[in-house]
């Protein structure tokens, strides 16, 4: 049953049939954890065409990144963004208020610094700090930087585009009810799930998650393994898009895939079962992959690099 509930999930993600472009593929998910653009990068390949390049990926002007789910940074769809970050931002805002307050970044500073911020246009994180400064702002070095950055992308007004950023686009039509919204385009590119998976992946609390779901229909879905072999990079949804990943990562493995903080290892799945983890070196133009097995040999996986490599640009 394990088996089938992985193979149902890894299809509705798009491991067994890529939805096309890297649009499309982010769309379906939602949204992909962005810290670094290379990492959703990573997640869009296995999911999408073979036409598809990392480059098409960081240049896309349909993708943007900004902080939604969980409070983290993720790249979405720009006609997604707005209401997700309307929907998703005054409640990680509301969270992260005491560690903003450890860090001298009070009410009172954000309230004035927000509408400096606003006013900027796009620009790199040290000039919103410095901008913020030059009003008599006292924003410390370090973290207090990187969370003011991000509590004006949750007010909605910029998100990351590169190492600038940009005012938040408007985007396309906002939905009547955005909670059912996000809990039916969760389950479209998750499912099967229950509320308890979607608190974990959106940071909802699970009262919420319950709403979001009922009044959705949640057909059982069983479903046969999906064969072959997948390289997924670090965060990828498989992984993160659920409370529990004991369907597909036996436990015994969780540390050699988590194995400090919340900083996931790039996996190895095959057969709809995590085997092993993977790292990468690039040096030039010429990508190496070193495989590394939880026990016993891995299978053919030649065809997986061969178009990592592709879709980087290398050799």
């Amino acid at each position: 049953m394990i088996a089938k509930l992985a193979a149902a999930r890894m299809r509705s993600q798009g491991l067994a049939k890529p939805p096309g472009t890297a649009e499309k593929v982010v769309a379906h998910l939602v949204g992909l954890q962005a810290q670094d653009e290379w990492v959703a990068a990573y997640a869009v390949r296995p999911r999408a065409a073979k036409t598809v390049t990392a480059q098409q990926v960081t240049q896309s002007r349909e993708l943007i990144c900004t902080w939604v789910m969980r409070g983290t940074l993720h790249l979405v769809a720009a006609q997604d963004a707005r209401w997700l970050v309307e929907l998703l931002g005054p409640r990680f805002l509301s969270k992260q208020r005491g560690r903003r307050h450890q860090l001298g970044l009070t009410d009172e500073l954000i309230k004035e610094a927000l509408p400096v911020i606003r006013e900027l246009g796009p620009a790199t994180r040290a000039e919103i700090v410095a901008a913020a400064r030059n009003q008599g702002l006292d924003v410390a070095a370090g973290q207090a930087e990187a969370y003011l950055v991000a509590t004006a992308a949750m007010h909605g007004l910029i998100h990351r585009r590169g190492k600038v950023y940009e005012p938040l686009p408007d985007g396309g039509d906002r939905p009547e009810d955005p909670l059912a919204e996000l809990a039916k385009r969760y389950l479209a590119g998750h499912a099967p799930a229950e509320p308890e998976d979607f608190a974990a992946w959106s940071g909802l609390s699970l009262t919420e998650a319950r709403q979001g779901f009922s009044k959705l229909d949640r057909p059982s879905t069983v479903d046969s393994p999906v064969p072959g072999i997948k390289l997924l990079g670090h965060f990828d949804p498989l992984l993160l898009g659920y409370r529990d990943r004991g369907f597909i990562l036996n436990p015994k493995h969780a540390k050699q895939i988590q194995r400090g903080g919340g900083f996931l290892q790039p996996i190895v799945v095959v057969d709809g079962e995590v085997r092993g983890t993977w790292r990468r070196e690039i040096k030039g133009d010429r990508l190496s992959i070193a495989v590394e097995s939880f026990g016993g040999p891995i299978p053919d996986w030649d065809k997986e690099a061969d178009d990592l490599k592709r879709f980087l640009g290398l050799r």
